[in-house]
């Protein structure tokens, strides 16, 4: 007698914490191999996307907003910067913090992350009807509460 693997928790792919897993790395390697196309990793699109949508941010802000380490995400803000994508105002000085900005050219690629993104999204959770939609967001919310994740805008918080 074979099992089901959707109600038996006990096996590896009934695990709801492993599918979960699964689901996240398949969506995560998709997204990657979308923005690949634009020169992209996935966190200088985030920083991109963060700073176009909460405008100029400080380095610990940013890395609060996107889940990164501050010391890890300044190796991608050197290539956005070197690519000429941001820039660093260094106001650093006199215990001030540094400032994060868009580029005009930074602006233009961080739309075309954003159209890539709607893209995925449709291609994935655009395929589910209206109220499971609305249902995952929900779910989704009130796992990120249980877990910690703050949505909140950094200067909120």
């Amino acid at each position: 007698m074979t099992e089901d693997p959707q109600t038996d928790s006990g096996q590896l792919t009934g695990d709801l914490g492993f599918r979960l897993s699964r689901l996240a790395r398949r969506l995560r390697a998709d997204w990657g191999d979308r923005i690949a196309t634009l020169g992209l990793t996935q966190p200088q699109a985030a920083v991109l996307r963060a700073l176009c949508e909460r405008g100029d941010l400080g380095l610990r802000e940013l890395a609060r907003l996107i889940g990164a380490d501050p010391s890890n995400l300044r190796r991608e803000i050197d290539r956005l910067v070197g690519d000429g994508l941001i820039i660093v105002d260094d106001i650093g000085q006199r215990g001030r913090k540094v400032t994060l900005s868009l580029t005009t050219e930074g602006s233009r690629l961080t739309n075309e992350v954003i159209l890539l993104g709607a893209e995925h999204a449709q291609s994935t959770i655009g395929q589910l009807s209206p109220s499971d939609h609305e249902a995952l967001a929900v779910i989704v919310g009130q796992l990120e509460a249980v877990l910690g994740i703050d949505q909140k805008r950094p200067e909120e918080s």
